[in-house]
């Protein structure tokens, strides 16, 4: 253990005593605020004093002050008791918290902050830690508990994984607007593309992983133009020409120059949902998980708002 370990071992327990003696500047008056007897605070300021080598308070008179060293110190002992009181505030205040959300970059635009606006308007104690991220770094992020919850799709089938669904999008076959198959009066097969160039999203978002296995069912290995980042660009060069893609349908109607085709495919479709970690017993202890209360309560505004929320911004 280093000088500073074993100053700060000796301090720890007596952050609030010297916090108090400089709010104060009196004795007495610091033994009542803490609920202490006056003898037993001027024992441990000795104490203290005495382990550390350092002199933190010097009397004035019928009063006491904190030394230069004292007062140099002062501003780490109220952020270490701050820090405290916003931790301990996070593991039981339903109000005070903090919820560490990862969401969709497609969900960033207006769902998310559709969902914190109103939230925050009924709880604005509660504070956010935001990472906006694609499917399967989300998932492994809340699986690695660097996130309380996910707003994502498609939803996991991950044992350690409880979900919601809270809007289910259908999945259509887009492809420029003087295609073959542009003018097919019914759904088509995924396998009716196979001749053709497919826009994919890169490997790791929800609709590549979606399509994937659409296509893989259908029989289909698609031929890759190009590999988008989201699914507006991916909507945008099926709209030069560039190939065909499966993409969600596209809440305000087709992009000019594309077509959308319903697929005949059982499982077409998009579910977005929230997603946490399920809840479990603390090994051998017989007690439920812990869960923070903000992010209990967050979870359930989400469940409870979000079915409606989300079709009107993204359906």
């Amino acid at each position: 253990m280093n000088e500073v370990d074993a100053l700060a071992q000796v301090l720890v327990p007596r952050l609030r005593m010297v916090a108090a003696v400089a709010r104060t500047e009196h004795v007495t008056q610091a033994a009542e605020s803490l609920g202490v007897p006056q003898p037993t605070l001027s024992r441990a300021l000795a104490r203290v004093q005495e382990e550390m080598g350092i002199a933190l308070v010097e009397r004035t008179g019928r009063g006491v002050r904190l030394t230069r060293a004292g007062q140099r110190l002062l501003p780490y002992v109220e952020r270490a008791l701050e820090d405290l009181r916003e931790g301990l505030a996070d593991l039981t205040g339903a109000e005070e918290g903090r919820v560490a959300l990862t969401f969709l970059p497609t969900l960033g635009v207006e769902v998310v902050p559709a969902l914190l606006r109103g939230f925050r308007a009924e709880h604005p104690g509660v504070r956010f830690t935001l990472t906006q991220e694609p499917w399967a770094e989300s998932l492994r992020r809340l699986s690695a508990g660097g996130a309380d919850l996910a707003l994502t799709s498609p939803l996991p089938a991950d044992p350690g994984l409880a979900s919601a669904v809270l809007h289910t999008q259908w999945l259509r076959l887009v492809v420029p607007e003087h295609h073959r198959l542009s003018s097919s009066a019914g759904p088509v097969s995924a396998a009716s593309a196979v001749a053709e160039e497919f826009v994919l999203l890169k490997p790791g978002r929800g609709v590549r992983h979606l399509t994937d296995r659409l296509l893989d069912e259908a029989g289909v290995t698609p031929r890759v133009a190009f590999e988008a980042d989201d699914i507006a660009t991916a909507r945008g060069l099926v709209a030069a020409g560039l190939g065909v893609s499966v993409l969600p349908a596209r809440p305000r109607g087709p992009l000019p120059g594309t077509v959308e085709l319903g697929l005949a495919e059982e499982g077409a479709d998009r579910p977005v949902g929230v997603v946490w970690p399920r809840a479990s017993v603390d090994g051998g202890s017989g007690r439920r998980a812990f869960e923070p209360p903000a992010v209990a309560l967050f979870r359930d505004y989400v469940c409870r708002v979000g079915p409606r929320t989300i079709p009107d911004l993204t359906g």
